[in-house]
């Protein structure tokens, strides 16, 4: 009688076991990445797994706020969210930006996307209330900034100032003073700038385009 005990004890200790498993499994957001990912686990709003790239190595990635994404796919060894349009349009502003950001997710009051580069380089970018921008956002060399319809003066700002905009012919923005502080920025007259609108240290200026040197 006692080893039929011990027996049933360790049936009941399997048998939970295996139902938590079960529930652990049941815990893991579907998706696509699910064939070509392994060791995938997840915790409150973010998935984690080993996933391969197109060459085969596999490599660690995570993916937070899963619970928006109409599929998770592996892109390279990489997590990323899909969002179909209509869920799309309804929880993320609009914009051109869409057209090259991607893992675009709301947290709190800030925008979170990758962005793309003028020169193809992909790298996180952020924006603070973007329900303030009544044209939606757009995609200003990597960096987002309100979307609007007066054309801006080119130049190297553009690439760390954001909230650019032009209000008759002076250029407002709030620029990086390459401490992580953002400072207000203005430049009048900005339209007869010949040369190249420059960020130094959180100001616009208007720098004149230096001619190569002779050698």
């Amino acid at each position: 009688m006692r080893s039929l005990s011990v027996l049933g004890f360790v049936a009941i200790v399997v048998l939970v076991a295996y139902s938590g498993s079960s529930y652990a499994q049941d815990a893991v957001p579907v998706g696509s990445y699910q064939q070509t990912c392994s060791d995938i686990s997840a915790k409150k709003d973010t998935v984690s797994a080993k996933c391969k790239d197109d060459k085969g190595k596999s490599h660690s990635t995570k993916l937070t706020g899963f619970g928006e994404c109409s599929d998770i796919a592996n892109k390279n060894g990489e997590l990323q969210c899909t969002v179909s349009a209509d869920k799309a349009s309804s929880s993320v502003p609009h914009g051109s930006y869409r057209d090259t950001c991607r893992s675009i997710q709301m947290k709190g009051a800030t925008l979170h996307a990758i962005c793309r580069s003028n020169d193809g380089h992909e790298a996180p970018a952020t924006f603070v209330h973007p329900d303030r921008c009544s044209e939606g956002l757009a995609n200003l060399n990597g960096v987002l900034n309100c979307q609007v319809s007066d054309i801006l003066p080119p130049g190297s700002y553009i690439s760390t100032c954001k909230d650019v905009r032009m209000k008759g012919t002076t250029l407002y923005a709030s620029c990086n003073n390459g401490k992580d502080q953002w400072m207000s920025a203005e430049l009048h007259e900005a339209h007869r700038c010949s040369g190249d609108i420059a960020n130094q240290n959180g100001t616009l200026r208007c720098e004149p385009i230096r001619p190569p040197e002779k050698h």
